[in-house]
């Protein structure tokens, strides 16, 4: 399998001419056209060793009229997190590539048809870039959010897409980061408009981000056992959000946590 190979991202990225990539008024360009693929281990290392600078995603984000749309009507100050995009890719953003892709191997034969690896794995590994604007007194609140707390929480999903979608980034990709908290109802977030298509990879990413959210300690909360988490993402299925086979896919995957 591959993916993009974190040494010939660095490699590359180090004489490639941003300057002359249109973005939007931006110079910015995180990863680069001209990127080489290799082989990657992905139960081991991180997809990409580079997520940009914060100079180049404050760059992007003020170049882009939808992100200085929703931040002003908001009122959330631009301010870019990198530590914190840094602690999610050696934790949370991994641990959800590793579930996903032990679980697409306890995928039926027919679902794995419906389902491009590659694609699902780096989706997977961005799936939270918005967070790295998201203000770090929400993001890390030790209490419940408030209201206005929560939709300001949520917006972290189309951030990532406006951040990452002039990024070289298939558009299969870029669908499952911005939709990755919807559902067959459509009624999770953000909005579903006419792009919005519910597959077997937005599934799939939607119960390994959940799983690896409710098993992971957060400032908020502790870590759940398997067995707790499990019954949770239960009422999914129950509930017609999540499709049975791709629950199934899961507890196989989790069996030996």
């Amino acid at each position: 399998m591959t993916f993009f190979n974190n040494v010939n991202l660095i490699n590359n990225f180090g004489s490639f001419p941003i300057n002359k990539l249109g973005f939007r008024g931006s110079d910015q360009q995180i990863f680069p056209q001209n990127y080489t693929q290799g082989k990657d281990a992905f139960s081991t290392n991180p997809l990409y060793d580079n997520f940009g600078t914060k100079a180049q995603i404050e760059a992007i984000a003020k170049s882009n009229p939808t992100i200085v749309q929703m931040l002003k009507e908001n009122k959330i100050p631009l301010k870019v997190n990198v530590k914190e995009l840094e602690d999610l890719k050696k934790g949370h953003l991994k641990n959800s590539r590793v579930t996903a892709a032990k679980m697409y191997s306890n995928l039926p034969n027919e679902l794995k048809r419906d389902v491009n690896l590659s694609d699902l794995q780096q989706a997977a590994m961005l799936h939270d870039y918005g967070k790295v604007l998201i203000p770090n007194e929400i993001l890390n609140k030790k209490g419940a959010l408030t209201p206005d707390e929560r939709k300001i929480m949520e917006l972290h999903s189309e951030l990532g897409y406006e951040l990452l979608k002039t990024q070289n980034l298939k558009q299969s990709v870029l669908d499952m980061i911005k939709y990755h908290h919807q559902n067959p109802a459509g009624t999770g977030y953000p909005q579903a408009h006419k792009d919005f298509e519910y597959n077997t990879e937005l599934a799939m990413l939607a119960a390994a981000d959940k799983y690896s959210a409710l098993t992971e300690n957060r400032s908020y909360k502790s870590a759940m056992p398997r067995g707790e988490a499990l019954e949770i993402i239960q009422k999914d299925v129950d509930t017609g959000q999540l499709p049975q086979e791709v629950f199934d896919a899961l507890k196989k995957s989790v069996s030996s946590d």
